[in-house]
């Protein structure tokens, strides 16, 4: 049989999202695997799949697997993909919608600009904060702050501001926190700028792959340590050094969550054999 698919981009990730509402599948490890394969398959970091939900409250469920095949946490970007298809397609005929993903039900909303506001459990501060060491053969003209902030969300985020983020050796910086007794050995290292006070850039350092140039909970963990020590306004715009990953982000003292607005992408439609 011939199965429909869509190819999406979101804030840096590529999805190939299959709406398993409309057309219907039983989707295996191994198709999946197939599949992700950039020369032979579509090709994509993360699979979505749409799905008839579980509970009567609920309008869609979606699962994500990784390029293995294996089942893996949602990202915001994964939800803003799956949100605008599902409006596209006019699946769901409203623009707020709940959905209901692996350990999480939430509601999102669709924007008349393509552009979809997810709530995210607000980061926590965890521990105390790092001193900033000082790093040889660079110019100390990206210092700011001395410390680094240590924040909990989906992860451990090591968040620093500083004055440049182009010129922060934000490799020897996590070399640095890696020797730490107390922080994970995964921990997210994020440099952020301040532009002015709607505006911010971030750089971030993931052990073992390098920089991070697409969504990460880190963008979440700067946008919100900068509201909170008022740096900037509760709403406030966020972007990647290299300008792939941009979003909106906003947090109310009142509100246990944060909301983030991202965008996404619908690169091709296609069918593929099953």
């Amino acid at each position: 049989m011939l199965l429909r698919f869509t190819k999406m981009h979101g804030l840096g990730n590529d999805l190939m999202v299959l709406d398993l509402i409309s057309q219907y599948a039983y989707i295996q490890p191994q198709h999946m695997r197939a599949w992700s394969d950039r020369r032979s398959g579509v090709g994509f970091q993360r699979l979505a799949l749409i799905e008839v939900p579980q509970h009567p409250d609920v309008d869609f469920s979606c699962r994500i697997f990784d390029e293995n095949g294996a089942e893996v946490d949602w990202l915001a970007s994964d939800v803003c993909c799956v949100a605008r298809l599902v409006a596209d397609k006019r699946l769901i005929s409203k623009a707020q919608m709940r959905v209901e993903l692996r350990h999480a039900v939430i509601d999102v909303q669709v924007h008349a600009d393509g552009s979809v506001s997810v709530p995210l459990l607000r980061p926590k501060s965890v521990g105390e904060p790092i001193a900033v060491p000082r790093c040889s053969d660079q110019p100390l003209g990206w210092r700011l702050d001395t410390e680094f902030s240590i924040l909990s969300m989906n992860g451990t985020h090591a968040v620093l501001r500083v004055a440049d983020v182009q010129h922060v050796p934000i490799a020897e910086l996590a070399e640095h926190l890696a020797l730490h007794p107390y922080l994970p050995s995964d921990t997210l290292v994020t440099a952020v700028q301040v532009q002015d006070q709607n505006n911010l850039r971030v750089l971030a350092w993931q052990p073992g792959s390098g920089i991070v140039d697409s969504f990460h909970y880190g963008l979440c963990a700067a946008a919100v340590l900068a509201i909170e020590q008022g740096w900037v306004n509760k709403q406030v715009h966020i972007e990647s050094v290299c300008g792939t990953a941009r979003a909106w982000v906003e947090s109310s003292e009142h509100d246990q969550h944060i909301y983030f607005t991202g965008s996404a992408t619908r690169v091709y439609e296609g069918q593929i054999r099953i």
